[in-house]
């Protein structure tokens, strides 16, 4: 969480029934000008799967920045050879509000405020095939909620759905969307973020 650049965030990862690791994972680094945060859905589960989000994480925590087409790229090239995965990647200018993303394979990336807005992730899995993403932005208004998910939640709930996701805070609405619309047979991560402009 950085009150401080008016982005709150919070996350949480579930592995799928029966596993004690998860094949999903999140990232977020702080930038000089706002958030970096990214959403992994390694293919498979298990220990495995799992070894590899920790290559990623690495691998994001350190170079994550507001050029999220570029670090998609150049972390496709670092996962040639194994099993892949997909990755939504997001930058927040917390001045602005702007938003930039980039997603590959199922990844959702949403806005819920006074519009809700999705954002679009391209086939492909990283580290075997992908096609260059193309930019994608929108412009974030204050309290607005950001979240980003990997396949194992339903993508079919609406705020109908759940009211609370406009009004709870990031950790509740990480847990409750993984929680309330996460799939028992598959891993499944979550990481919200509210703006204030």
């Amino acid at each position: 969480m950085n009150l401080a650049t008016g982005l709150e965030h919070a996350s949480l990862v579930r592995p799928c029934s029966g596993e004690y690791v998860s094949g999903d994972a999140v990232v977020s680094r702080d930038l000089e000008q706002g958030l970096f945060v990214a959403i992994v859905d390694v293919l498979g589960h298990g220990p495995e799967a799992h070894e590899l989000t920790h290559i990623i994480e690495a691998y994001l925590g350190r170079y994550g920045s507001a050029d999220v087409h570029g670090v998609m790229t150049r972390l496709h090239q670092h996962l040639r050879g194994t099993r892949g995965a997909a990755v939504g990647l997001c930058s927040i200018d917390a001045e602005s509000g702007r938003v930039d993303y980039a997603g590959i394979g199922n990844t959702v990336m949403r806005r819920f405020g006074e519009t809700e807005t999705r954002l679009v992730s391209h086939d492909g899995v990283l580290g075997h095939n992908m096609r260059t993403p193309h930019p994608q932005t929108l412009q974030l208004a204050h309290g607005d909620m950001l979240v980003l998910y990997t396949d194992g939640v339903s993508d079919r709930f609406t705020a109908q759905d759940y009211p609370g996701v406009l009004r709870h805070p990031p950790s509740e609405v990480a847990k409750n969307i993984v929680q309330r619309f996460g799939k028992s047979h598959d891993d499944a991560a979550c990481i919200a973020v509210r703006y204030h402009a």
